[in-house]
């Protein structure tokens, strides 16, 4: 087109232009064409990008629509309704989304053909499993039939997964497009793929799928070509040898038209069409599910809702619930809660176990054993698919709507909550929330039951607002039976302290604040402990500990109750029982002075009255201030298990670091709190920190008689190391510190060899008498860390990290080590010019007197080697006796430090044989290498170890390179004694000759 269009204009233009507006003419004619070729190759790269891709490829594999005449020849029966709904496209694309769903409940009736086998080896020894095996099902629709779509039928085809699993939940979307068996211990999962029909009833009825499916037979060998059957369902790679092909398997769904609360159940059945002889059949399977969150739920329950509230309503309500006036509020607090679980508890008059073991209204396929009515407490109660709709026309009214689910013991919540199916262990409800009387009040439909008979619960909710130390639920309700036909069911949501400063953060600041209720026994507590002596008052001078100059910021109280609050390890001071290992301690501060949870500036700030939230009670203290506390203990450990819960009220005096609180523990056989306990926390000093560890002492202690049932032992816990958010410049601080300090022992050590070389430049006939083994130990000792990376000086104790958390030292630190390595090196020198001295010396001096008046260094050597092989074999049989086995290579290394700390053994050996006595070391050098190596047992022994800034409390395993605080001890002791013995061997000697 564009040669025929060109070519008479450029023949026209030849007689009349010159060549080069020729050649400009052609130049823009290749341009024009390239031009239309480059729009043509993208035009098509575009269009590629349509093509259908791999998984569209897999949906039309599986969506062949081939056997729709079997299906109608099939489902005849089940289709055959009297008066079906035309189905328009639009109607079709809306209800879509609803035909799909997940993690439903089957149960296979009882038969001698199950439908697919369980690998239960992870089943741990001892271990009931009831209710820890969960059958799940998933469908997922994946395409329609428009091109033969009829006005009342449509033809669809989908996936179903169908599964037995201990340990995990199905996947949102299908892992398998083909047939597939799939079983390893704990899971075992069938996918089926289906073709059918799809029909509505009218006047209100069903939707209703039927469908035949394909899959695998879990109990047949195969017999077919491997080959042929990977093409047909391009699943080459998932192919499974062993199983053969099942192609006569159906099944029906039934789904409601409207959501509602007596129509909300999908139900289905998954049965076999092969004869009961066939290997591939298995016994009939009940599915049943319901429609998804994100369906619209209609609220058209009044009069059920009004037959169970409007009469009776929750009258028995607390007058500390919160104070909401807006619906749209209610709403937004109480969808916190949705997917939540609660602690059931069974009702104080439940006297009779006929009717306290079935857990109120729910009905479970397994009897509790006689005896064991105490399972009822470990039970919980799920709140899902949780609907909150403000009322139009009343905006202090909402309408609202829930599964509540049982879970028992063993069931895990996280896998239980994704559950969709219904049945006895739930129950549907609908309410309304009037903020006139503060309540919620619910009809509820155990099961799958949808009449009068069936929705035979009543259900209160209130959500509470002021606490105690007592009342510690934010969230509490009841499951009461409309015709009293079983005893009322109570359950709660206890407000843990960490919930408030993430998932009830807002919630908290708002609506919820404390109520302090044990004045008396704390004024008690505080006279008991504030008598004052000289201690307590250097203790205020000196010691300075956790606490904040305004008790007014509330960002500074915030942050000191995470500072109050830890989870650490604790060890009892006095352990009688071996058995007892180390325990993990909580304390979790609830409030501080008039905050109530936790204070983020940065966050959007709720303006409800603060003044409403400052506490009537502050006592003063002369000029300190004594903050008050609430807060949560908790200890894990079987040997304390009397106290693993211990809600928390008190005070909290920051100039001596202590918490004074009252304790109450729930006593569940008796139905009440034992508040005749008192927990002291003392915290450590920060002023020591740059030497101890922040640690706390917890003590536990009761304030019964002896004779009383309910008393109990004092408890004395010791917590390891409280790591801190912030604590990086406390950790580069000890870090320097313990670097200037090195260095200052290396300067005096430096000090002490020039101090020598000065004294046998004086005394001349006192330099052979020195001991070379002496100065060879020391001359290893410096050497050592100078040609390898080993601790200057000796091995201090430290905690083990993993590589990847190794701490930075900085620039500083840096600089530090690189003066250490020179103090080392001028010390080495000095050190090697004495020996030098020494060895000059013996080699002028005459043999027949070096014989009688020098040390003989073999002996010396000999003797020496004995004493420490000796020592090392005691050393290492008491160190395994009271810290079990140790590596020998570990061993070696500490026994070499205490060869260095007894430096003055060689020197006191060697004098012995000499017959010419003098004084060959000056005092300053043997007394200041005694307390330089005294000084750094003995920091050794008070110094705790210097923690990562990504410490936690696994890190709890320290170094084994370093002495115990018994063996330093007993080296500081050794090197005394050394020193003492030599004073004593030179008092005696002459200076001089």
């Amino acid at each position: 087109m564009i040669d025929g269009f060109c070519d008479p204009f450029v023949f026209h233009l030849k007689k009349k232009i010159s060549f080069f507006n020729m050649a400009i003419l052609l130049s823009f004619r290749f341009l024009l064409v390239q031009a239309v070729l480059m729009v043509l190759l993208i035009s098509a790269q575009s269009f590629s990008d349509f093509e259908p891709s791999e998984e569209h490829e897999e949906v039309k594999n599986i969506c062949k629509f081939k056997r729709l005449a079997e299906v109608e020849r099939e489902c005849k029966p089940v289709l055959s309704v009297s008066s079906k709904m035309k189905l328009g496209n639009d109607k079709i694309y809306g209800i879509a989304k609803d035909l799909s769903f997940q993690n439903g409940d089957w149960v296979q009736e009882a038969g001698s053909a199950p439908l697919m086998p369980f690998d239960e080896s992870d089943m741990p020894k001892n271990f009931s499993d009831i209710g820890s095996t969960l059958k799940l099902a998933s469908f997922w629709l994946m395409g329609m039939d428009f091109d033969r779509q009829a006005d009342d039928v449509l033809g669809i085809c989908g996936i179903l997964s169908i599964a037995i699993t201990r340990n995990r939940t199905l996947s949102d979307m299908p892992q398998r497009w083909s047939p597939w068996f799939h079983t390893s211990p704990g899971f075992s999962d069938l996918t089926i793929i289906f073709e059918g029909l799809y029909v509505e009833e009218a006047n209100g009825g069903d939707r209703l799928m039927c469908l035949l499916g394909t899959s695998v037979s879990p109990f047949s060998k195969s017999s077919v070509d491997p080959y042929e059957w990977s093409s047909k369902y391009n699943c080459k790679k998932s192919f499974q040898y062993s199983f053969v092909k099942d192609g006569r398997i159906m099944l029906i769904l039934r789904y409601p038209q409207i959501f509602t609360l007596t129509s909300r159940a999908i139900l289905g059945e998954l049965r076999s069409l092969n004869k009961k002889s066939d290997p591939k059949y298995f016994d009939k399977v009940q599915i049943s599910s319901q429609l998804s969150y994100d369906s619209k739920y209609n609220f058209l329950s009044e009069q059920l809702v009004s037959r169970a509230c409007n009469p009776y309503s929750c009258h028995k309500l607390p007058d500390n619930r919160i104070r909401v006036h807006k619906a749209s509020q209610f709403c937004k607090v109480l969808q916190k809660f949705g997917s939540e679980t609660f602690d059931i508890d069974v009702a104080s008059e439940c006297h009779d176990m006929k009717h306290c073991k079935n857990l109120g209204p729910f009905v479970h396929d397994w009897e509790i054993i006689q005896g064991k009515n105490a399972m009822s407490n470990k039970f919980m109660l799920l709140i899902t698919n949780l609907h909150c709709l403000p009322e139009t026309n009343s905006p202090k009214t909402a309408k609202v709507s829930a599964v509540f689910r049982a879970l028992s013991p063993s069931e895990d919540r996280f896998y239980s909550g994704s559950r969709t199916g219904l049945s006895g262990m739930t129950i549907s409800a609908e309410g309304t929330w009037n903020s006139s009387t503060g309540n919620l009040c619910m009809v509820g439909c155990i099961g799958l039951e949808n009449d009068a008979d069936g929705c035979d619960s009543r259900i209160c909710l209130y959500l509470q607002g002021k606490f105690s130390i007592t009342q510690r639920n934010v969230l509490s309700g009841t499951i009461s039976s409309i015709k009293e036909t079983y005893v009322p069911l109570r359950f709660k949501k206890e407000l843990r302290p960490l919930d408030i400063w993430n998932r009830y953060h807002d919630y908290s600041k708002s609506y919820l604040s404390y109520r302090f209720t044990r004045i008396e026994m704390l004024s008690a507590f505080m006279q008991k402990d504030s008598s004052y002596n000289l201690g307590i008052l250097m203790t205020k001078i000196i010691h300075r500990f956790p606490g904040i100059e305004d008790n007014r910021n509330l960002t500074l109280l915030s942050s000191l109750s995470d500072e109050l609050s830890f989870q650490v390890k604790a060890l009892p001071h006095a352990i009688r029982n071996k058995t007892i290992s180390k325990t993990f301690l909580s304390l979790e501060v609830l409030s501080l002075g008039h905050l109530f949870g936790r204070h983020w500036p940065y966050l959007r700030e709720h303006t409800y009255q603060e003044e409403g939230k400052v506490p009537s009670f502050l006592a003063y203290d002369d000029q300190n201030i004594l903050l008050n506390v609430s807060g949560q203990l908790i200890v894990t450990e079987k040997y304390f298990n009397h106290v693993a819960k211990v809600f928390l009220e008190g005070l909290y005096d920051a100039s001596r670091g202590v918490m004074h609180t009252v304790g109450c523990r729930e006593i569940h056989s008796q139905k009440f709190m034992d508040c005749l306990i008192e927990v002291k926390v003392q915290y450590s000093s920060k002023t020591t920190r740059w030497l101890i560890n922040p640690t706390a002492s917890v003590s536990i202690t009761s304030l019964r008689n002896p004779e009383d049932p309910f008393y109990f032992s004092p408890i004395n816990l010791k917590t390891v190391l409280i790591p801190y958010r912030d604590n990086s410049k406390e950790v580069k601080f000890r870090l320097n510190f313990e670097a200037c300090f090195r260095i200052f022992v290396l300067l005096t050590s430096t000090a002490c060899l020039s101090s020598q070389l000065y004294y046998v430049e004086r005394n001349i006939h006192a330099t052979p008498l020195i001991s070379a083994v002496m100065l060879g130990i020391q001359l290893l000792g410096y050497g050592v860390p100078l040609v390898m990376d080993t601790p200057i000086l000796f091995a201090w104790k430290e905690y083990l990290y993993p590589q990847s958390r190794s701490m930075h030292t900085g620039t500083t630190n840096k600089q530090f080590q690189f003066m250490m390595k020179l103090l080392l090196l001028i010390i080495f020198v000095l050190t090697l010019k004495l020996f030098q001295k020494v060895w000059d010396s013996r080699k002028i001096t005459p043999k027949s007197l070096s014989l009688n008046r020098t040390p003989n260094d073999k002996k010396v050597l000999l003797f020496a080697s004995m004493i420490h092989v000796t020592g090392f074999a005691l050393f290492n049989l008491c160190h395994s006796m009271l810290a079990g086995e140790t590596e020998l290579v570990t061993q070696l290394n500490k026994y070499w430090g205490m060869i260095q700390d007894c430096f003055l053994l060689p020197q006191i050996i060697g004098l012995m044989e000499c017959k010419f006595k003098t004084k060959p070391l000056s005092k300053v050098y043997y007394i200041g290498f005694t307390v330089v190596r005294f000084v750094l047992r003995g920091y050794n022994y008070l110094r705790d170890p210097v923690f990562s800034v990504y410490f936690h409390t696994e890190d709890s395993a320290v170094s084994s390179q370093f002495l115990s605080k018994f063996e330093n001890v007993g080296m500081m002791m050794i090197l005394s004694f050394l020193a003492i013995i030599y004073h004593i061997q030179q008092q005696n000697f002459k200076t001089s000759i």
